[in-house]
């Protein structure tokens, strides 16, 4: 934070006001642009958790399909026997 000791001059008060207000947007900026930060590594870990849960899925859909398949066979072979 800056130490500012306002001269005598006119304005200078506002000057520092300014200042500080100045500081204290960069401050709160840093801090966004952290949590900025720390929001993208969690979304790219999440992404990456539904991609795996996306690929169980369709290994499961599969499964599911040569399921159906063998019952459909089976059914046939009921219906002949």
């Amino acid at each position: 934070m800056f130490t500012i000791a306002p001269a005598a001059a006119e304005g200078s008060w506002m000057l520092a006001e300014a200042l500080l207000r100045c500081s204290s947007v960069r401050e709160r900026l840093d801090r966004a642009l952290a949590d900025l930060v720390a929001l993208s590594v969690d979304c790219a870990w999440k992404a990456r958790a539904v991609e795996a849960m996306l690929d169980r899925c369709a290994e499961q859909q599969h499964e599911l399909a040569g399921v159906l398949d063998e019952l459909g066979w089976i059914e046939s072979g009921l219906r002949v026997g």
